[in-house]
């Protein structure tokens, strides 16, 4: 294949993939979640009034639901806002773009480690429509941005790997410390797994037990890696108006809600633990049960089972859930064994086998620390690796193919590979387009809002009193979202709303909406009066009371999720 042709040919999968992303972006997933509305409404707030929604000028982190989320994302979609009004489509336009984005780093890392073009291809076409990549493009999520920010920073700092006191490498550092706090502007867990991977990378800690000679590995960090901790340094710089610009202790906020040192200290079972101090006891040593908890956090993103099939709880209750799929599909999962056994075999020669493997711990780090066993939206930084591993585990089946089986019997073997990867691509584009709807349509990303809060703007004027009962925390939110709801009023009750600290539901009374229980007995002898509830109305009673109405409202899978009662 000529070398022109070799171009078009992997720019047309790229553009496939953009495709692919943006394809009914409104129609799957059926609607917004609370974040993404969150993200969405801040940036249409401080694109109309430079505030987000408390009335904070341009800030760094959007205090939302008293979680403070990092605000790059939310500024990012101001120009599609601008342009498209606020929607589904405008606030998941950056997602879908910055996975397009990272598969084109992720093509370079291909180059790099696989240099037969034509499996290259194959490889790619596959990886570039892994379930995670689909998914997580098509949902307004900060950690997509942020991983692609991370693979791009990653990818150049590999590439400039041979690092050398030059006025022109400047300029590189410059370039690899932006992108990585690019990454960290985005999502809470680059600013863990940044500094972690620059430090692994620039000392190689492996490297101590391959020389087995302490001096002369100190000597080889100082001569030949110590410069490579220059991008950390600038890169501390870059973040620190994060943490100078809003109070420390409220950026960590998430982090206190999810961490594991507050919800499982002292870690060992509590049979085991026999004074009131923990840390007398020996037997049941808190930093015994940690390194072992902490360990086995990082190893269950080595683990196939988790990365094809194995759905937590608290994955399924999310907007990270993937109907169908876990992040990988059956057979990557099954070649990633492989590439991972070769990959540690060769982790001695290989220098770019050990910087896969210190992005993969650097990257699990941020969710190892919180009490979830696997959580791959707070590790969304390492899939490129593992894709990695999985494309080094196709290599070596190929050379193995190569060297032991006969020209035919590769045919025939490579040839039912592609017609199974062929289903499995259809199978998961089908999967996320289609039944998604129904499996993603629930008390994460509740139906009935985004098909009613048009119904409800067109009346709500003719009305006094706009009473507002949804099962789901922060409901408020998506009223402010599908209405577009003018920001400059919901600025002057920032005073009132629950204050930084508290969780729990934060819905909070502004304008003529009140939030509170659907209460028909009593509401229905007042008037002029809007009621927004749950779809378990007796219809009768709303009917046979003189002067109210009912108007049903059915989500996208075409069940009844909402009723609007009006009451003259």
């Amino acid at each position: 294949m000529k070398k022109r042709w070799y171009g078009l040919f992997i720019i047309s999968i790229i553009l496939i993939g953009f495709f692919l992303r943006v394809y009914k972006l409104d129609k799957t997933p059926p609607s917004v979640n609370f974040d993404e509305a969150a993200l969405g409404y801040n940036a249409f707030s401080i694109l109309k009034t430079g505030k987000d929604e408390y009335g904070n000028f341009l800030p760094l982190s959007l205090r939302s639901f008293n979680d403070y989320k990092p605000a790059l994302y939310a500024y990012l979609s101001i120009p599609f806002i601008a342009a498209m009004g606020l929607n589904d489509v405008s606030i998941r336009m950056v997602s879908a773009i910055a996975g397009t984005v990272s598969l084109i780093f992720l093509y370079f890392f291909l180059k790099s480690f696989i240099k037969n073009k034509y499996l290259r291809i194959f490889i790619f076409i596959i990886l570039s429509l892994e379930p995670w990549r689909l998914h997580f493009s098509r949902v307004a999520f900060e950690a997509n941005l942020s991983a692609s920010f991370f693979i791009a920073g990653a990818w150049y700092f590999y590439k400039y790997r041979n690092w050398k006191i030059q006025k022109a490498k400047i300029l590189k550092f410059l370039l690899v410390s932006v992108l990585f706090a690019l990454s960290a502007y985005s999502y809470h867990s680059a600013r863990v797994a940044v500094p972690l991977f620059t430090v692994f990378w620039a000392l190689d800690p492996l490297q101590i037990i391959f020389e087995k000679k302490l001096f002369t590995y100190i000597k080889w960090v100082f001569s030949k890696r110590l410069f490579a901790l220059y991008p950390l340094l600038l890169f501390i710089l870059l973040i620190l108006p994060v943490f100078l610009t809003t109070q420390s202790t409220l950026v960590l906020t998430r982090f206190k809600q999810e961490n594991i040192f507050d919800r499982y200290f002292p870690y060992a079972p509590k049979e085991l633990i026999a004074t009131d101090n923990a840390w007398l006891n020996w037997q049941s040593n808190p930093v015994y049960y940690f390194m072992g908890l902490i360990s086995g956090h990082v190893l269950s993103y080595f683990s196939p089972i988790n990365t094809v099939q194995r759905i937590f709880h608290w994955i399924r209750g999310s907007v990270q859930y993937i109907p169908g799929f876990s992040m990988f599909g059956w057979l990557e999962s099954i070649i990633f064994i492989f590439g991972l056994v070769y990959l540690i075999k060769n982790i001695k020669k290989l220098e770019k086998y050990r910087f896969v493997l210190y992005w993969i711990i650097a990257g699990a780090a941020p969710a190892a620390v919180t009490w979830n066993w696997f959580h791959p939206l707070r590790s969304l930084n390492i899939f490129p690796a593992l894709e990695i591993v999985i494309a080094i585990g196709f290599l070596n089946l190929y050379k193995f193919a190569k060297n032991n089986l006969t020209k035919l019997t590769r045919l025939a073997l490579f040839g039912g590979l592609s017609v199974v990867f062929a289903l499995t691509i259809i199978f998961t584009v089908c999967n996320e387009y289609n039944y998604s709807i129904s499996e993603n349509n629930g008390e994460y990303q509740p139906g009935g809002f985004k098909e009613g809060m048009q119904i409800l703007k067109s009346m709500q004027d003719n009305y006094d009193q706009v009473i507002i009962d949804s099962p789901h925390a922060q409901s408020y939110i998506f009223l402010l979202f599908y209405q577009s709801f003018p920001p400059e009023i919901v600025q002057r009750y920032a005073g009132i709303r629950p204050k930084p600290g508290i969780e729990g539901n934060l819905d909070f009374n502004f304008d003529k909406f009140v939030f509170k229980k659907f209460d028909w007995p009593v509401q229905k002898n007042e008037h002029k009066t809007l009621i927004w509830t749950s779809s378990e109305v007796k219809e009768d009673e709303i009917k046979n009371t003189p002067g109210a109405k009912i108007i049903w409202v059915n989500n996208a899978v075409m069940e009844k999720a909402t009723a609007i009662i009006s009451k003259d």
